[in-house]
């Protein structure tokens, strides 16, 4: 999605994410598409993914509530607003987000908190986790955000192969699932998928929706007919098992915020060109 932002903004964004210092899942892919950024119009449009808007959205906080020459460009930003409905309250984002798996994170010192109301309609529904207040201190949903944990890249295959996308040895954490054990919640909140073509027909089965960050592994490099099944899903990339591992390699990384790695290992001396594309 196109985000509009102020060119104060932007650099109240660009101040914190260092590129050794990641705060939350999104912020990495964040700086890159702050920095490339067109200028328009007097505003630059930024394309974020639904993480990356999470993340502009808790640094915009974390901004206001520590004041500065800004502040007012912090409170402009809504990812409420921006994500989903235009009648949901704060309260309803926050329980759906800890649904889906996020944290809830004090705005301010970035502790974990806990959904704990005393009553319906509770004002002050959140605790700080382990805090040694017995429960006293608590929190109203303004002083919370959610926070998403980076997830393991998922591995849709269903073959007795012990490596059937030809990706190990790999540091980043690696899901693997059958088509029939993958919940859509599953499918939607990881990072990069990557799908065995041999599980192909099981995965369409499932009608999974499409998503960036898809990419079809098959088996045979000269199967030419695992590209139109490849774009009938939207795949952003088809590869053979174990080639064009430096491309995939750089995907993996990029995809879990380069923590497992350092940006500069991943670099190889031979070509990241991409592979072909699904379309």
């Amino acid at each position: 999605m196109l985000v509009r932002l102020s060119p104060a903004q932007r650099d109240l964004l660009l101040g914190p994410l260092h590129p050794e210092q990641h705060p939350v899942c999104g912020s990495h892919a964040l700086r890159t598409a702050l920095a490339t950024a067109a200028l328009r119009d007097q505003y630059y449009e930024v394309d974020m993914s639904a993480e990356m808007v999470e993340a502009a959205s808790l640094l915009f906080r974390l901004a206001c509530a520590s004041g500065g020459p800004h502040r007012q460009e912090s409170r402009t930003f809504d990812a409420a607003y921006i994500l989903g409905p235009r009648d949901q309250t704060h309260r309803t984002r926050l329980l759906s987000a800890l649904t889906d798996g996020a944290e809830i994170r004090e705005v301010t010192a970035l502790r974990r908190a806990v959904h704990r109301p005393r009553y319906d309609d509770d004002p002050q529904p959140w605790i700080i986790e382990g805090a040694a207040h017995d429960g006293q201190l608590r929190l109203p949903d303004d002083d919370v955000h959610p926070m998403w944990p980076v997830k393991a890249v998922l591995v849709i295959s269903d073959s007795p192969d012990d490596d059937p996308v030809g990706l190990l040895p790999c540091r980043v954490p690696l899901h693997r699932l059958p088509p029939p054990a993958l919940t859509p919640v599953e499918y939607r909140l990881a990072p990069l998928v990557l799908l065995d073509d041999r599980s192909y027909a099981a995965f369409r089965q499932r009608r999974m929706p499409r998503r960036r960050g898809l990419v079809v592994v098959c088996a045979d490099p000269d199967d030419g007919t695992v590209y139109p099944r490849a774009a009938a899903i939207g795949a952003d990339a088809v590869m053979a098992a174990g080639q064009d591992l430096g491309w995939l390699h750089l995907r993996v990384h990029d995809a879990t915020e380069c923590r497992y790695l350092p940006l500069d290992e991943l670099l190889p001396d031979d070509t990241c060109e991409p592979p072909p594309c699904g379309s």
